[in-house]
């Protein structure tokens, strides 16, 4: 029988743990039955494997009884089988975890370099209005209003004002010289807090 199991046994390099010899659970309907909770499906299958582990220390059992003994009789149980797994993985992730930070430390290095591309890419597009060229196409606007309003045949331009509303604003805002204008236009845009601007 001992040598049975030898035979059964798979070769192992030099100080690997011994072979754990863990019966075998048959799929039973419960695995897949829907009017079962998944605690109630892992409740019947804890009691499943203590069943066959029973039943596997039954068989180590009677043949010790006849002086024959096994070296696996304590690798015979589930619960052993999971803390050696569960140790086996924290030893290896702490033995990889200098790699780990080193691949870590490599990806970081690469997100600077996309970071660094990306800026590069950011310098190399067209800038922005200044905020002088804000205030030049501010005043185009507003001179085509003025004009449209001395020399045109319509109201000036205004989307979504009505006439009335436009004539409060007319009388509101022309009834100044253009120094007065210039001067109020200037101001308001100060007002707007510009970090930098060209009073020019």
């Amino acid at each position: 029988v001992q040598d049975h199991f030898r035979q059964m046994d798979f070769v192992k390099p030099p100080g690997s743990p011994e072979t754990f010899w863990i019966a075998t659970v048959e799929a039973e309907p419960y695995l897949q039955d829907q009017s079962l909770s998944l605690q109630e499906r892992m409740d019947r299958l804890e009691a499943a494997i203590a069943k066959k582990e029973a039943k596997m220390q039954k068989f180590i059992d009677g043949w010790k009884d006849k002086g024959c003994f096994f070296d696996f009789e304590q690798n015979i149980k589930v619960t052993k089988l999971r803390k050696h797994l569960s140790d086996l993985h924290s030893r290896q992730v702490t033995e990889r975890l200098p790699q780990l930070v080193a691949a870590l430390e490599r990806a970081k290095g690469g997100m600077k370099l996309d970071v660094k591309g990306l800026q590069e890419k950011l310098e190399m597009m067209p800038k922005g209005d200044s905020p002088s060229a804000e205030l030049r196409e501010f005043t185009g606007m507003y001179k085509l209003i003025f004009d449209e309003q001395f020399i045109g045949e319509r109201n000036p331009p205004a989307l979504g004002l009505s006439t009335d509303e436009i004539k409060e604003i007319q009388d509101r805002e022309f009834k100044m010289t253009a120094k007065e204008m210039a001067s109020a236009l200037l101001q308001d845009w100060k007002d707007l807090q510009h970090e930098s601007y060209d009073e020019a």
